[in-house]
C-alpha cells in the first residue's frame, strides 16, 4: 500500500481538476431525502461551482428545497466529491455570469429555450482519493475550509 499524496498536492490536484473539468455528476434530494443525479455542465470560478440548469427542473427544486449538493468527477479509481451549498441562485441574464459560464462550458444557457437559471454552490467539505490507498487522508476541504 503507497502512502498516497499530501494534503497539498491533492489540493493542487483538485484545483486543476475543477480549472480543466466542463461536466460534473449532481446529486440532490427532495425533501424526503428521495435522491437524483444529474449531469451537468459547471464551471469552477475559483471559489463556487456555478451550475445551469432549468427553473422547473427537479434539481432546481431540491436544491431550493434543502439548499445542499453533492457533487463528483473523475473516475472511481481517481475521484473528487464536494459537498456544497446553495450560495444563491440567479437569472440567466446575468451578463458577468453567463459570459464566464459560457466560456467555461461551452454553450450559453441564455441561448437555450426554457427558463433557465444558475445556482452558485459553495463548497463546504471536499475530497480527493486515487483507489483504495488514499481513502485515509482523503479531505482536502473541511468546513469551507482548504486544508493546505
Amino acid at each position: 500500500m503507497s502512502a498516497g499524496r499530501t494534503v497539498e498536492q491533492r489540493k493542487a490536484d483538485t484545483q486543476a481538476a475543477l480549472n480543466a473539468q466542463r461536466d460534473l455528476w449532481l446529486a440532490t434530494a427532495d425533501p424526503t431525502g428521495k435522491p437524483h443525479l444529474i449531469a451537468v455542465s459547471a464551471w469552477w470560478d475559483g471559489n463556487h461551482v456555478i451550475i445551469a440548469t432549468t427553473a422547473t427542473s427537479r434539481s432546481a427544486r431540491n436544491l431550493e428545497a434543502n439548499g445542499m449538493a453533492r457533487l463528483a468527477l473523475g473516475a472511481p479509481d481517481d475521484v473528487i466529491v464536494i459537498d456544497a451549498a446553495v450560495a444563491d441562485r440567479g437569472k440567466v441574464d446575468d451578463a458577468k455570469l453567463a459570459a464566464g459560464f459560457a466560456a467555461a462550458v461551452g454553450w450559453d444557457p441564455r441561448e437555450i429555450t426554457g427558463d433557465w437559471v444558475f445556482f452558485r454552490l459553495t463548497p463546504a467539505r471536499i475530497q480527493a482519493y486515487r483507489g483504495y490507498d488514499e481513502l485515509e487522508g482523503r479531505d482536502v476541504m473541511l468546513v469551507g475550509r482548504w486544508l493546505a
